[in-house]
């Protein structure tokens, strides 16, 4: 028999000392619950994190690895495409050559290009990425932003989480309620009439009227509290009406989306489309201590015609992201924001017959900035012909252990779905030490 277990443990592992804090906890009214919420919380003083908010660039279809962060001019002409590789600021890193505002960032940034997924298919492919789960059959995993909203809380009366334009997909609050899904905007930032929707009270309704509202609201609530202290909807009306009349009745809250505060020139150098817009737009709200805030971009799926869609594609993506880098630098923000751009997967090595390229998962590349991440690095590579990881794979689960990390969150520490289920934030993810600071 191993001494060693019988000496300290038994076989299902748990220690004699641990029996003893049973004893104890019983003597203070503790249950062991208690006191596993108690060590986690230990545990995630011991790091506080760089990052106080996270910008998360959602480039939905899946874009090309191969054509933007990590080509191979080398390849066969049927891997390699028309785009060429240019310098960057950082001796030894090259990207496509559409990219030449972000190459004078580099020294910002971090790309990982052996990022790994046997999810090729779309929803799939963004439920991994997104939440660091592959799908579970009826069971709703949170999003990266509602699990940082549930456990960072908000500053102000903005929302913790905010998605512009609108909320990504399984980027909500799946078992931890409609409560948690992101504050969505639903409107264009760029255009002259934009407006968050619902964030002013109407014309007719004055304070007085809205506050009396208010106040009823509240009694009718007390009366009928006790018939539905179990009802996860309820809980999620009640907190949803609090956070509404608390964004309505901040003056800071409203002036946080009013982008006509910004500079001219600043509002054109993100350029006055709907991305850049959006870009700057969440620069604000990082600036008012929102947590979390995802830009959606769609339009990476590039099954035909890729090389032409990206040549136009890539020349304003250049100029909105190398701004927002050098924006969130210049204004001291980026240390404490962490900044990601990735999709679902990327695309495969060989070109198709429509001169495009399909689907492929086995390796892509996304990148990061500031919140604790050390630029002017890539991390891992993909073999010859971008196929697949040629070393340091990195997976979802530890991409999201990295979020966590860099935000000050164990991502050891589990959360409890109303039916009891506990799910470890990054099930066997490691957060990517190469990439901090």
């Amino acid at each position: 028999m191993n001494q060693k277990l019988t000496h300290a443990t038994d076989c299902a592992n748990f220690h004699r000392r641990d029996f003893i804090k049973v004893g104890v906890l019983g003597t203070l009214g503790l249950s062991m619950t208690d006191l596993f919420q108690l060590e986690a919380m230990a545990k995630s003083d011991q790091f506080q994190g760089k990052a106080k908010s996270v910008i998360l660039i959602w480039l939905g279809g899946g874009p090309s690895h191969l054509d933007i962060w990590d080509l191979k001019p080398n390849a066969p002409e049927e891997i390699r495409g028309i785009f060429k590789p240019i310098k960057t600021n950082v001796p030894g890193i090259e990207i496509c050559e559409h990219l030449p505002k972000i190459a004078q960032q580099m020294k910002k940034i971090c790309l990982i290009r052996s990022m790994t997924s046997p999810e090729a298919a779309h929803e799939r492919g963004t439920h991994y990425m997104m939440t660091g789960f592959r799908p579970l059959p009826g069971f709703a995993v949170p999003g990266y932003g509602s699990v940082v909203a549930e456990l960072k809380g908000q500053t102000s009366a903005l929302p913790p989480y905010i998605a512009i334009p609108s909320p990504i997909a399984y980027g909500g609050g799946g078992f931890l309620g409609s409560a948690l899904d992101p504050f969505s905007l639903d409107g264009n930032p760029a255009s002259k009439n934009f407006r968050v929707h619902n964030l002013v009270a109407p014309n007719e309704i004055t304070r007085h009227r809205f506050d009396r509202r208010k106040t009823l609201r509240e009694s009718v609530d007390a009366t009928f509290k006790k018939y539905e202290s179990g009802s996860s909807r309820a809980v999620a009306a009640d907190e949803f009406y609090t956070a509404a009349y608390n964004l309505i009745s901040s003056a800071d809250a409203r002036a946080a989306f009013d982008l006509s505060k910004e500079n001219g020139k600043l509002r054109d150098a993100y350029r006055r489309d709907r991305f850049g817009q959006s870009c700057l737009l969440a620069r604000r709200l990082v600036e008012a201590g929102v947590r979390f805030t995802t830009v959606d971009l769609g339009g990476w799926d590039n099954h035909s015609n890729i090389f032409s869609s990206l040549s136009g594609r890539l020349s304003s993506f250049d100029q909105t992201v190398a701004t927002l880098i050098h924006d969130l630098s210049d204004r001291g923000l980026l240390d404490s924001t962490l900044t990601l751009v990735m999709g679902e997967f990327g695309r495969t090595p060989v070109i198709n017959r429509d001169g495009g390229r399909d689907h492929h998962s086995q390796v892509f590349s996304i990148m990061l900035a500031g919140g604790g991440i050390k630029g002017g690095q890539v991390i891992g590579s993909s073999d010859a012909y971008g196929e697949d990881p040629a070393d340091l794979p990195v997976r979802p689960e530890d991409l999201s252990a990295t979020i966590y990390h860099c935000l000050g969150i164990d991502y050891n520490q589990s959360l409890e779905s109303p039916e009891g289920t506990r799910i470890v934030l990054s099930r066997g993810g490691k957060h990517i030490h190469q990439a901090l600071i």
